[in-house]
């Protein structure tokens, strides 16, 4: 079963390649309830700025992987999003424009909550952090269309 997905095409056998469904039918049920709640908390995170999108639905990936074929097939070749998946854990990175938007909501909605919503300095100071944590992991992932040109020159992905 071959999915076209972004111009790219996704075989059945390389989505199974990534599966590792436990045998644990407990194991399998923890593992399909935690990617249900990061799915849920990763869609949210294209609508709240607060929110990141793409980690939470590489975490719930991972845990699709290991709970259902099914779940894990639907997020990889998911039109809205699978191609982002598929590319961040083939070492892809993140589009430029998705990281530009992602460091823009976190200084907009950090800066708003500490100058408007918070007067205590102590959680200010934790809320900042919390932003800058946030800017740097998304600033310090691979950027897709640097790695794209890299392995067009006939590198490799690091």
């Amino acid at each position: 079963m071959n999915s076209d997905n972004g111009g790219q095409v996704v075989s059945a056998t390389s989505v199974s390649d990534q599966l590792r469904v436990s045998r644990s039918a407990t194991a399998r049920t923890i593992y399909l309830v935690l990617g249900f709640i990061f799915l849920g908390i990763g869609i949210a995170g294209f609508y709240l700025p607060v929110l990141p999108g793409t980690i939470n639905l590489l975490v719930a990936a991972y845990f699709f992987s290991m709970s259902s074929e099914r779940m894990f097939r639907w997020m990889m070749t998911n039109k809205a999003f699978g191609q982002q998946l598929q590319d961040y854990r083939a070492g892809l990175g993140i589009p430029r424009n998705i990281k530009l938007v992602a460091v823009a909501s976190i200084v907009v909605s950090v800066t708003l909550t500490v100058t408007l919503a918070m007067s205590n300095p102590w959680p200010r100071a934790g809320m900042v952090l919390f932003g800058l944590v946030g800017v740097w992991f998304v600033l310090t992932r691979p950027t897709r269309e640097v790695e794209l040109q890299r392995l067009a020159a006939g590198g490799s992905l690091d």
